[in-house]
């Protein structure tokens, strides 16, 4: 083998960062990029989550990544993917195979919401002040802030002001605890 088609083969071979995209069941746009030693673990989630995953492999494409927030995966093989703005969900869907343009702007359905112990855990209001949160209260919460900050709804109340949370768009993701200091309120004009 030559110099020039071992290089050829090497390029073939290389892996390229991820981006996953796709809409909620709400219609909000999600997208993040992973990097490329994630890109296998990154696109089995995107296909586990009903979302859709794109190979930077141009220069168009690459061009985006420091648009986009870094995604997390997690144990369950599925991944943490924020919402971005519309018009940059739009210029990554454009990227996409012809066939998958439609279907990434189409809203993706998920279960009803269902807490640890399989009952409705639909939020049941908006508190106007962190003493009147309760079991069902609707809060913000975040991995990171720099990540965002997205809806969780309060599953438990443990000792010493810790949450019990469950994100209220990413239900197959395990709950977590969160200090009641930790987590942000709505405003009481939001209605879920």
């Amino acid at each position: 083998m030559n110099m020039s088609a071992s290089t050829a083969t090497a390029r073939a071979s290389l892996a390229y960062p991820v981006i996953i995209l796709g809409r909620d069941d709400s219609g909000k746009a999600h997208a993040s990029f992973f990097p490329a030693t994630d890109a296998q673990p990154a696109s089995r989630a995107a296909s586990l989550m009903g979302m859709f995953s794109l190979k930077a492999d141009s220069d168009a494409v690459r061009s985006l990544l420091p648009k986009l927030p870094k995604g997390k995966l997690f144990d369950s093989g599925k991944a943490f993917v924020p919402f971005v703005k519309q018009d940059l969900y739009q210029q990554i869907a454009a990227h996409l195979p012809e066939a998958d343009r439609a279907k990434a702007e189409t809203v993706r359905t998920t279960p009803a919401d269902v807490s640890q112990q399989g009952h409705a855990a639909t939020p049941s209001n908006v508190p106007e002040g962190w003493s009147k949160i309760v079991v069902g209260s609707l809060v913000l919460a975040t991995e990171d802030p720099l990540e965002g900050w997205f809806e969780a709804t309060v599953i438990e109340l443990k000792p010493d002001n810790i949450l019990r949370l469950q994100w209220r768009h990413y239900l197959d993701l395990p709950p977590f605890n969160r200090r009641l200091e930790d987590v942000a309120l709505l405003h009481p004009s939001m209605k879920p």
